[in-house]
């Protein structure tokens, strides 16, 4: 609708604002539109250069007539400086007065000068409102974030309901709230049930379980990972109109998977395809093809994309829009964005005030206290609203002491936990930093970390790739062997084709005359007696740490691992040789005789091979360098 209906009225305007390099209103301003009569406009919001664009409230001016009360009247006139009324109104009878005041006519969403959406008494996640028991709720549920907002009372009525529809929706709610092993069951065996009922995006649902190692064996007790199951259900789902899946493949399709190959040519063109639909299926299709043209540096089409999920009633992207102008250097219109998200129940939005933090130190301690006292209120109701982002930034605050909040290391993981919960995978990368930087057991412990670096890996954080391969032999004794096989080490052969090959599990012997060998052993599963017998010895003395061993393990990067020597246990009894390679490595001054095996160790001391021909040449090249030169490859 254009605002005002009759344009031709105007005959005036001034302005005050941000301006672009023409001088035309670009950003927060506010324009007052005058007319030839009394009447008055007034334009308080964003532009475009010179075009209201975006969010804005439209006044016009609206007169009262103030009637005043007989004893308002008789004490209206001149006062002195102490108070005193020394003039007084004698005029009898009533007094009126005519007053201006601006009177809101719209608030709401703007484009090329025309109101287009009211935002008005509006919401995001309007649950109430919505149908749970027929087929139509699931273009709702598509929506995770939305899902969690979903109310106590109605969590309940579905957890007891026999409706296949709610009951998915009930299963849906356990999965995108609760990752504990039972709801984990629990939402799997609803999933079962309700694709058997035919909901199709119960199959994709199973297919993402699947795909993360959520899904439960009841055979085996187990929870198993298997993509190519994964994969079928996904095409299955897909054949039967699950819109879920659609969405699904095509971002994985954009990004990548170890399954997929990345084309975001072919993922662009499906997304457009879908949102400029006449009759889209999602209003989703335009929230994901606005962050793939986000990502693409396409910042004109992403905003248009955005604006569009706006337009049409979707409330989620305000909160991506509003980065989009900060990154652009438009804190103003961000503000603006964030306060009008969080009136409209937009969650992510609950985090204004964490755009300070790389100028926290130039703050005033009235602004500290204002913006702390801000977050404390806001962040919590954003995770209690199911809000990853707000979860990792409350954990980040209080693992590392930002924003005004005390160091709660308690605290601040269980956020983090929440985060990652809410599919905000960044909350096992902070746990994991903070966990490497304290060294505390008591806030996790080795084999907790081992988990959770594993777990971070199946939702995507590749970074860990790297380490769970070098561990590759502790995860395997943990039970992910047969995983690491089928998933992880063509993933990260196809990431690093050119940088380590694997090799069967090896060690080094050095022999006393200076020669090293290189001996195919997987000594993580031998005794000590069942190694001595590489070195023709009866048993054996392990090196774990000496100054030059250590030299070396950092040399070479050994994240979780340190390299160790073993040696003849009975070397001198036996009279065998001095090592002068050994005894250097050992470090002490006292004669290694005999041949030694160089190892890893990791961090409870159990041995380990080495599975990479570039470690063993590392580890070489660093030995000679240590020891002179002295050494000799067979």
């Amino acid at each position: 609708m254009k605002l005002p209906e009759n344009p031709s009225k105007i005959v005036g305007k001034t302005y005050t604002g941000q301006k672009d390099d023409e001088g035309r209103p670009h950003g927060h301003g506010i324009m007052e539109y005058f007319t030839s009569g009394e009447k008055k406009y007034k334009y308080e919001g964003h532009f475009e250069h010179g075009v209201r664009s975006g969010y804005g409230i439209w006044h016009e001016t609206l007169q009262l007539i103030r009637e005043y009360e007989p004893w308002e009247w008789a004490q209206m006139g001149d006062y002195d400086s102490a108070g005193r009324l020394i003039h007084p109104n004698t005029k009898p009878g009533p007094r009126k007065e005519v007053v201006n005041c601006w009177d809101e006519k719209f608030r709401g969403w703007w484009k090329n000068d025309d109101a287009v959406h009211s935002l008005k008494h509006r919401k995001y996640a309007e649950w109430q409102s919505v149908r749970l028991d027929d087929e139509k709720v699931l273009a709702n549920l598509i929506d995770f974030k939305a899902l969690r907002m979903l109310p106590e009372p109605i969590a309940y009525k579905l957890m007891v309901s026999d409706n296949p529809y709610e009951r998915y929706a009930y299963g849906l709610r356990l999965w995108s709230c609760h990752k504990d092993s039972k709801s984990l069951r629990t939402a799997f065996r609803i999933f079962e049930e309700s694709a058997d009922k035919g909901i199709a995006d119960a199959l994709q649902m199973m297919s993402r379980m699947y795909y993360l190692g959520e899904a439960y064996d009841e055979e085996t007790g187990k929870f198993v990972m298997d993509r190519k199951l994964s994969q079928e259900l996904a095409a299955k789902a897909i054949e039967k109109g699950s819109i879920l899946a659609k969405l699904r493949r095509n971002r994985n399709l954009f990004f990548g998977t170890a399954e997929v190959e990345a084309d975001r040519t072919t993922a662009i063109a499906e997304a457009e395809r879908e949102s400029s639909a006449i009759f889209s299926e999602s209003i989703l299709w335009t929230e994901q093809l606005g962050c793939f043209y986000e990502i693409e540096g396409e910042r004109e089409k992403a905003i248009k994309a955005y604006e569009k999920c706006i337009i049409n009633g979707y409330y989620a992207p305000i909160y991506d829009l509003a980065l989009m102008y900060l990154e652009d250097g438009d804190e103003g219109y961000y503000k603006t964005l964030m306060k009008l998200g969080m009136e409209l129940g937009v969650p992510d939005c609950r985090i204004l005030g964490m755009e300070n933090e790389h100028r926290w130190e130039s703050l005033s301690g009235d602004e500290r206290l204002n913006i702390y006292r801000q977050l404390e209120r806001n962040l919590p109701e954003g995770i209690e609203q199911g809000s990853g982002v707000c979860a990792y930034m409350l954990a980040d605050a209080l693992l590392n002491g930002k924003f005004g909040y005390d160091i709660d290391l308690d605290c601040g993981k269980e956020y983090a936990d929440r985060a990652l919960t809410y599919g905000f995978c960044s909350g096992a990368s902070l746990i994991i930093e903070t966990a490497e930087s304290l060294q505390d057991s008591e806030f996790m412990s080795d084999e907790e970390l081992l988990k959770l670096r594993y777990d971070a890996l199946r939702y995507g954080i590749e970074e860990q790739l790297d380490y769970v391969i070098k561990n590759k032999d502790t995860y395997t004794a943990m039970g992910y062997g047969d995983e690491i096989e089928k998933v992880w080490m063509p993933l990260w052969k196809k990431n690093h084709p050119e940088a380590k090959t694997q090799i069967s599990p090896s060690v080094i012997v050095i022999k006393p005359s200076g020669v090293a060998s290189v001996v195919e052993a997987d000594v993580f599963c031998m005794s000590y007696r069942e190694m001595s017998q590489l070195i023709d010895a009866e048993g054996l003395d392990a090196v774990h740490f000496s100054e030059p061993l250590n030299q070396i393990t950092k040399a070479c990067a050994f994240r979780g691992y340190q390299i160790a020597m073993y040696a003849d246990r009975n070397g001198y009894a036996k009279d065998l040789p001095d090592n002068a390679i050994g005894t250097m490595l050992y470090g002490t001054g006292a004669e290694i005789r005999g041949a030694v095996i160089i190892a890893l160790e990791d961090n409870k001391y159990d041995t380990h091979s080495f599975h990479f021909k570039e470690d063993l040449e590392s580890v070489l090249s660093k030995i000679s360098t240590i020891t002179g030169n002295l050494l000799r490859m067979d």
